[in-house]
């Protein structure tokens, strides 16, 4: 897999996917790049096309600027969208925000300092078309391939390899499950908290408001089931936030985001992840931070960073975002 070895594994990672799911989709959107008039290029053309010039330029940069999967539906198209993720076996939904995530990293690996290829290298064109996409496209395609021998026989010296083969397939799947870390909540917060805490208290004199929004989003923010009640854990953490937002320059103006899993009805959750956000507003300005320094918003269900199909997933989801406006 080489070069995006770290892509596959994010983007695992990321959605909750095996290394089967999201090498699969990743060996479909290069596809699509490859069948593309101009390669990659043609390929960003569509997002400038969608208004989206900006954004290309900064993935250009080396910067991975975030999409939304409406924005990737708008450049790409409903049916491309559902034809890769078909080809991975998953929702057109959750294929959508995948492809969002993997967008920036791809396009940062592919055009290293900004470059575009006149043609991709041969190694990503042999990660589509080889053994290694023949691999990516899952347990499913094996077995298809091998119903296919089987069928274009009927000597019997073929039917055991055949078998075999499907075994050590069935095996290596199999393998890959044992692999997938066993999902602890209660685990991610403690590790979020330790590393959010560790970064508040790295902060140097001086930091701007990205450095501090990017070490408060380090921290997991968790509430009870349908509740905006902070939680003693996190009111420590808030805590230590309110005295770093207090040594922010002073035109800071930080945004809190609610935002839940799609869990029960759209417009409460709507309600609840703004309730939540005030929460946390309330508490850092209780904590001495000046009301001028932050603001709310309530995003509801409507933008997942992760699968709603998975306890993980939802997890991710439900989620309070810092997101500097100034």
């Amino acid at each position: 897999m080489g070069a995006f070895d770290s892509v596959v594994s994010d983007v695992g990672d990321q959605f909750s996917m095996s290394t089967i799911t999201a090498s699969s989709l990743l060996s479909g959107l290069l596809s699509f790049i490859t069948q593309q008039e101009g390669g990659l290029s043609g390929f960003l053309d569509r997002f400038r096309r969608a208004g989206m010039g900006n954004t290309v330029s900064s993935w250009l940069n080396g910067e991975t600027e975030s999409i939304t999967p409406d924005t990737v539906e708008n450049a790409l198209g409903r049916d491309t969208i559902n034809g890769i993720a078909s080809k991975a076996d998953l929702p057109s939904s959750w294929a959508a925000a995948a492809i969002a995530f993997i967008i920036p990293r791809l396009v940062h690996r592919l055009a290293p300092g900004g470059a575009l290829p006149v043609r991709l290298p041969e190694d990503i064109i042999s990660y589509v078309t080889g053994p290694t996409a023949a691999i990516a496209s899952s347990a499913r395609q094996g077995v298809q391939v091998a119903e296919t021998a089987v069928q274009k026989t009927d000597r019997r010296r073929y039917v055991w390899p055949v078998v075999a083969l499907l075994a050590l397939l069935l095996l290596f799947v199999f393998w890959l499950a044992r692999r997938a870390p066993v999902f602890d909540p209660a685990d991610q917060v403690r590790l979020a908290s330790e590393k959010a805490t560790a970064a508040l208290a790295n902060l140097k004199p001086g930091f701007g408001a990205n450095d501090l929004v990017s070490a408060l989003n380090l921290y997991i923010i968790n509430f009870p089931t349908a509740s905006a009640q902070i939680q003693p854990e996190t009111g420590a953490f808030l805590d230590k936030a309110a005295a770093a937002i207090k040594a922010a320059p002073a035109n800071t103006l930080i945004e809190i985001d609610g935002n839940t899993d799609n869990t029960g009805d759209s417009d409460l959750n709507m309600e609840l992840s703004q309730e939540r956000a005030n929460a946390v507003r309330d508490y850092l300005v209780q904590g001495g931070v000046s009301p001028s320094m932050l603001t709310t918003k309530s995003n509801g269900d409507t933008k997942p960073i992760a699968s709603n199909y998975t306890e993980e997933g939802r997890f991710r989801n439900r989620r309070i975002e810092f997101i500097v406006v100034k």
